[in-house]
């Protein structure tokens, strides 16, 4: 008998937790939803996320407010969603520029995936442009490749966002791949190296497609090739990497911007809240966002975010901890 009552107290808990779970995911939000993104005012994360920011609200009947928390490589912000409550009402927007900033950064000493929640994927967008002004000599990536060949004693510069991340990495195999040595020159971001380019100061670069789309829309500058499985709508005479052959046909996945929530968010919440991403991503301008700036949206849930970050960990990582070593 005091067996049974102990299991009938056992299973009265499990049921009242079960429909404590269910009725506050019925019941979110119930307060402002705090957004948090962990680079500085104006980037790309920050634009996905205000763009998505309307139809959002309307899909989870709450309010949303979008705070830029910049510094230590991302990991400041981070941080701010990793010490929340996991209760739906603190999230965050952010690429692999974060999640990968292990490999490359010497300000995090854990993996963030490890620490986070995913939620859903927002914007996929290609890990790499190159691109050149439209007076260039290089008409494509082998007219740059054979100038590098040669003239061995003259490096071509290529100007790229920071140091040690993913797009450099790609600078790196490329130039392994065709047997030549480019010359990387670090830029605080896609604005920055956009006035070096168009000033003549490197002689190409790598950036985001949405870095370089209006500048080739406008007969600025050339895309010469770009890390993706097919060449991009808005972009139609860029040629993929394959095509290009860059890096010998090989691409590193396109990264993605995510929505992520802080650890041991409830399995109901992450549901509810990717449901309305989902919709909400359907919205017009959400969708004339993602055509303008190259990049379309792809909503893919928690599970596929975290098949993801293996194919980043197991893939990608060593290649960054052998191209750039911890310190």
């Amino acid at each position: 008998m005091k067996s049974f009552k102990i299991l009938l107290v056992l299973v009265s808990f499990l049921f009242l937790a079960g429909y404590a779970h269910d009725g506050f995911a019925q019941n979110y939000p119930t307060k402002p939803i705090r957004v948090v993104v962990p680079h500085g005012a104006g980037g790309a994360a920050e634009l996905v996320i205000r763009t998505l920011q309307k139809p959002l609200q309307k899909e989870l009947k709450g309010t949303l407010f979008i705070e830029c928390i910049g510094g230590g490589n991302t990991k400041m912000g981070v941080n701010e969603v990793i010490k929340a409550e996991p209760d739906g009402h603190t999230l965050a927007v952010f690429g692999h520029g974060a999640v990968m900033g292990y490999y490359f950064s010497g300000t995090y000493d854990y993996k963030v995936w490890e620490k986070v929640t995913p939620i859903a994927s927002l914007q996929e967008l290609a890990y790499g442009l190159f691109e050149v002004r439209s007076d260039s000599p290089f008409k494509a990536w082998a007219d740059l490749v054979g100038f590098a060949k040669k003239n061995p004693g003259k490096k071509l510069t290529c100007g790229g966002p920071g140091a040690g991340g993913v797009q450099q990495l790609n600078v790196v195999e490329a130039a392994k791949a065709a047997g030549v040595q480019f010359s990387y020159v670090p830029f605080a971001g896609g604005g920055p190296s956009t006035i070096a380019l168009l000033g003549g100061h490197v002689d190409f670069r790598i950036c985001l497609p949405s870095e370089a789309a209006p500048n080739i829309r406008d007969g600025r500058t050339r895309g010469l090739a770009v890390a993706y499985d097919r060449r991009l709508t808005e972009l139609p005479d860029v040629p993929t990497f394959k095509e290009a052959n860059v890096l010998g046909g090989l691409v590193i996945r396109p990264f993605s911007f995510d929505l992520w929530g802080p650890p041991n968010l409830p399995e109901e919440l992450v549901n509810q809240i990717a449901k309305a991403t989902e919709k909400a991503m359907k919205d017009p301008e959400f969708l004339e966002f993602c055509r303008k700036t190259a990049s379309p949206g792809v909503f893919k849930d928690a599970k596929a975010l975290k098949e993801n970050m293996k194919y980043y960990e197991e893939n990608v990582g060593p290649l960054l901890l052998a191209a750039f070593p911890r310190k």
